[in-house]
Parts: C-alpha cells; structure tokens; sequence
C-alpha cells in the first residue's frame, strides 16, 4: 500500500467508535451571536439544546462555515467532559465515496450500458478497480450506484467531538469558534449645508464563511486587534461577547463595541448595511488648500508653470459642542451638497480614521474648478556652494460667483529663511509654512515670496 493511498484512506474513512452519535442540528439552535472585528477573525456562539446519554458519545453539530479556524472552535455544557474535538471539512465527493467503498460490493453500469453489475471496490486511487463475476476490471464505470452515503461524509463543514456525560438528560451546548470571512467596515456620508454636515454613519456586514447566519445579535469591534495569533483574538472577542448588558457602544480595553439593538440574517455571499449611528449635524470649516510643490524645485532654475486646482478640504473635531462628541469608526466617507436645482452632487470620497472624542478629521474632496493656480519662479540665485534664493509668484484665478480663500502651502528643507513675502505666513512645523490668501469672485490674487534655503 503506497503513502499516499493510506493517507486517502486516512481522510475519507471515518474511525468507527462505540460510542454513541448524537446529532445537534443548527435548525434547533436557541440562540446566535456573531461578533466581528474590522480587521480579524469573527467569533461565534452558537448555543443549541441536546439530549444527551450517561456516559461516552460522539456529537456532530452542522451548520459552521468553511472558513473555521480549527484550533479555536470547542463545546461546552454542564458536566460534559470533552475528551477529543476535530472539525469535519465535509468535502464530499465522488472520489471520497468510491475510497469509504474499499472492500464492499456497489452496483456500476459500464460504458456499454445494460443493467447494473454488482462490484466489489478493489482500489479507488487512480484508475479504479473492482472484482465482478470473478474477474479484475480496471476502469471508470459510467456510474455507481450506493444505497446511501457512507457514514461520516457530510456534503458541509461540522463540528465534532467524542464526550463524557456525568448524567443523561437535556441541556444547553455552546458551541464557539474562531471564522475568517465575517467581517464589517463603516461607511460614512455626508450632505455639507453651509458650515454643517450632516453626518450618517452605517455598518456594512459581509459574510464570505460559506454558512448561513438567521437570526444572529451582532457585536461590531472598532480598532485594529495586533495579536498575532487567533487564540488571543478569540480571547479577547470572547471577553466583549460575555459583557450581557452591553449598551449600544461600550468602551471594551482599547476598542469600542457597538452591540446592534435586533437580530441579523447574514447569508453566505450577502452583504448588508445597518445604521451604527445616529444622524448629526456637526460643525465643519473648508477650505481650498493647494499642496506643497516638491523641495527640489527650490535648488535650481524652473520654468515650470503648469495650472493646478486647489484641493476642498473639510475640517472637524469630534467634540458634543461641535454637534458630534462619539467615537466614529474608521472607514470610507462621502460627501455630497445640493446643486442649483436642488439634486445631490458628490464633492468627494475619502477615508475617514478611527476617531476618538476630542480627535480632528481633515477630509481631502475633489479639486475646485473654478480656481486655478500657477507658481511661478521669478528669480534663482546661488548664494553659495550649499544656499539658494528663490522668488515665487503663485497666481490664483477665480471664476466662481463668490470668493475664495486659499490657502497656500509650501514644504522648504531644514535651514530656510523667507525673506519677503506679500502676506504673512504660518509656521505649521520646523519644514512647513502656510499662507491664506482671498481671491475676489471673478478676479484674480497674487502671493510673492522669497526664501533663502541651504
């Protein structure tokens, strides 16, 4: 017998064990609760009653996703002993159902058609044999008849485990494990109404596990989970689970829980979205902000003149006075306004990080189309082997109906020295300066600067 036909028989035919199987169906199930990190395996309790027998059984509980991580998932009940748990992958297959044959007789119709011949499986790996009519034939029948499906195979994933039961009787099993695949992300949006922006804040579920979810209480994990390992995760998830009285969001160790307020069916390949938050109006300030151009272009001669667009950028702090005041998840936001006639416009999209109170959020929006700007070198001097002086000119255009404050940055290297300027500048860090400046609706503004860098 090669290796690898003893492994085959290893995988597909189930040990036989005297003790008894107890089957616990997911459709009994009394309760389901999922709860779900961002960025990390899902845990599930899935707890179901049982009718059990004094003393040793096997029990088999179906319905867990593909994607269970082995290690993690274990049974739990009063006076129940686990003395061994694996996972059954339940790939069921054609191949798996010929191999748990080896040495019994099956009905195969051949090639040539005619009535079933009964067949005793010699060999299932490769090309199959089988003894019929006191003859050895190789080949692969057109079909194989069995009266059932060998036992053990299962065309799903299960869970199963041999036990010890101190009495006989009906109790609670609570199943838990670790699953890839269920995860949820936060998906913000926003309708910018003057100096507010009504902010919506949604949970967006997915379920890729290969198993159905009815009736689930979800847990929703913030934050980013840097064990390395499933076990602690499990741990830790398991911790936020066991909390029976969470209210709508609860600060658990460094994450917050938001527990959802009813059920959720999450199907296999579904997505759903549910409100997380509620509707606010908080407070923001924008601005029209064009970024620095690169620091190299203040060691030498340029002529680049090339137009570019400020960018929208909306600003707020996560505080109760500034109409907001709790912890937002991170995840992608979108932000609209009302046009002429009153149809939402998308201003842009952008990725809003894990917010805590207190905290500021800077959204980066679409390009302005009614300004323009152009920076404009109007003199280089090379002062000496390691300084350089430059003069800058950036010329702003607005053709909009309003006006227009922009705001200028520019990034220098480590030893700089404006020289002049047109408007004063803000020193933002040791390498970064800003200046504000007003463009009149329909008109045109210049800032002139220069700067000595080494």
């Amino acid at each position: 017998m090669s290796h690898r036909f003893a492994l085959l028989l290893a995988l597909t035919i189930p040990v036989t064990a005297s003790a008894a199987e107890i089957s616990v169906p997911s459709a009994e199930r009394s309760t389901l609760s999922l709860t779900l990190h961002q960025d990390g395996p899902a845990l599930v309790r899935d707890r179901r009653p049982a009718v059990l027998e004094r003393g040793g059984s096997t029990l088999v509980l179906d319905g867990i996703p593909r994607t269970v991580r082995p290690g993690s998932a274990t049974v739990e009940g009063p006076g129940l002993t686990v003395a061994e748990r694996w996972i059954d992958a339940g790939a069921l297959s054609a191949e798996r159902q010929l191999a748990a044959h080896l040495g019994r007789t099956v009905a195969v119709i051949w090639d040539g058609g005619g009535p079933p011949q009964q067949a005793k499986v010699l060999a299932a790996e490769g090309t199959p044999l089988f003894e019929a009519d006191g003859k050895v034939v190789a080949g692969r029948p057109a079909r194989i008849v069995y009266d059932s499906l060998a036992p053990g195979l299962t065309p799903r994933p299960s869970f199963r485990a041999q036990v010890e039961s101190e009495t006989a009787g009906r109790r609670e099993l609570e199943l838990s494990y670790a699953a890839d695949g269920l995860a949820w992300t936060s998906l913000a949006s926003g309708e910018l109404k003057g100096d507010h922006l009504a902010l919506t804040v949604w949970a967006d579920l997915s379920n890729a596990s290969g198993a159905d979810f009815t009736d689930a209480s979800l847990r929703l994990v913030a934050g980013s989970t840097q064990a390395g390992g499933g076990a602690p995760k499990l741990m830790m998830a398991r911790a936020m689970a066991d909390a029976a009285s969470l209210p709508p969001r609860e600060a658990a160790g460094p994450y917050h829980v938001y527990t959802l307020p009813r059920p959720v069916t999450l199907r296999d390949g579904e997505s759903r979205q549910v409100p997380l938050l509620p509707p606010a109006q908080v407070a923001v300030s924008r601005e029209l902000v064009l970024e620095p151009q690169g620091a190299h272009l203040f060691l030498s001669r340029t002529l680049d003149v090339r137009a570019q667009h400020p960018v929208l950028r909306l600003s707020f702090v996560n505080t109760a006075k500034a109409g907001l005041g709790k912890p937002l998840p991170g995840g992608p936001i979108r932000v609209t306004m009302r046009g002429p006639g009153g149809e939402p416009v998308l201003l842009g999209e952008d990725q809003l990080p894990a917010l805590p109170e207190g905290a500021e959020a800077r959204l980066s929006l679409g390009q302005a189309f009614d300004v323009t700007a152009r920076r404009v070198q109007t003199d280089f001097q090379k002062v000496s082997a390691e300084v350089t002086e430059t003069a800058w000119e950036v010329r702003l255009a607005n053709g909009g109906d309003q006006p227009a404050g922009v705001t200028v940055r520019e990034a220098f290297r480590a030893d700089w020295l404006v020289l002049e300027e047109s408007l004063p500048h803000v020193k933002d860090n040791a390498a970064q300066v800003r200046w504000t400046v007003p463009v009149p609706a329909k008109g045109e503004a210049v800032l002139r600067y220069r700067v000595r860098m080494k």
